[in-house]
């Protein structure tokens, strides 16, 4: 029997904490009677000060629960859960984000596609909107969001970290997240990491998840901030933190690539956007 471990971080979101559980459950009883899989969540709590740990541990005993220091953000919350899981050396690893809502066979699709791929590859899901338009998922080089087909896994260059199959095969050439990061990055920064040591990154076929994402303009670029705002909000972890970013420019697009992209962001935090949402 094949061992999947579920990664998840959270921080002051109890109620969609205890509701994305339930729908994970109804996603791993729709696999159990196959009895090819078998499956445990980590899940960090990070800091959580609503009274996440107590209700998860009440309803979902069986969760490995993490405390985090309130300080960890997505990428060292990941780090930390995947560190634990890790220890029980599982066969995949799967990435969740708790305001990414499962569709029904979603948990299906991904071990299918898996498995179609002989286990050699980073399978990622993609998310919509609780609207039409895609949220998140795989994404070529330059960060477009690459649409699924609906049968047949297609490549990607990386990926948000929203919904991502991670096979022991592949964790044994690249390990866990980059410590380097914060909040962001450490996903975009693992698909460059799998493209150098020629690790193959499919989308999954279909829409697996719901999920609505923040203002599309970040703070860091919205006009409605003042300067001194934007500039705080750029460097701090949920930003674009400056020797985060270069680091992952570099791996991805190359030193002077990296240089140019400084610039540019430099430039929309002094000339921002409307803060209209589009």
């Amino acid at each position: 029997m094949l061992r999947v471990a579920f990664l998840i971080s959270v921080h002051n979101r109890r109620e969609d904490t205890l509701a994305f559980l339930d729908v994970c459950y109804r996603e791993i009883d729709h696999l159990k009677a196959e009895e090819k899989y078998s499956f445990d969540i980590y899940l960090v709590e990070d800091g959580c000060t609503d009274g996440t740990f107590d209700a998860v541990s009440e309803k979902y005993p069986q969760v490995h629960l993490i405390r985090g220091s309130g300080e960890l953000y997505w990428n060292q919350g990941m780090r930390l859960a995947w560190s634990e899981a890790a220890k029980e050396d599982y066969d995949f690893y799967l990435w969740l984000n708790v305001d990414t809502i499962l569709v029904e066979g979603a948990l299906a699709i991904l071990m299918e596609t898996s498995e179609y791929v002989r286990h050699r590859a980073i399978v990622v899901g993609t998310v919509k909107f609780t609207s039409l338009s895609l949220s998140y998922g795989g994404r070529t080089r330059s960060g477009k969001i690459v649409s699924p087909d609906p049968v047949i896994p297609v490549p990607c260059y990386t990926f948000n970290g929203n919904l991502v199959l991670v096979p022991k095969a592949v964790y044994s050439v690249l390990g866990n997240l980059e410590e380097r990061y914060h909040h962001g990055f450490g996903d975009y920064d693992y698909g460059a990491r799998a493209a150098k040591a020629d690790i193959p990154r499919v989308v999954a076929p279909g829409i697996l998840a719901t999920c609505d994402r923040d203002n599309p303009i970040p703070k860091w670029r919205d006009s409605s901030y003042p300067l001194r705002e934007r500039v705080r909000y750029l460097t701090s972890p949920k930003g674009r933190p400056p020797a985060e970013q270069f680091l992952y420019d570099c791996r991805s697009h190359g030193f002077f690539y990296a240089l140019w992209d400084m610039v540019s962001i430099n430039f929309k935090v002094l000339f921002p956007k409307s803060a209209q949402k589009s």
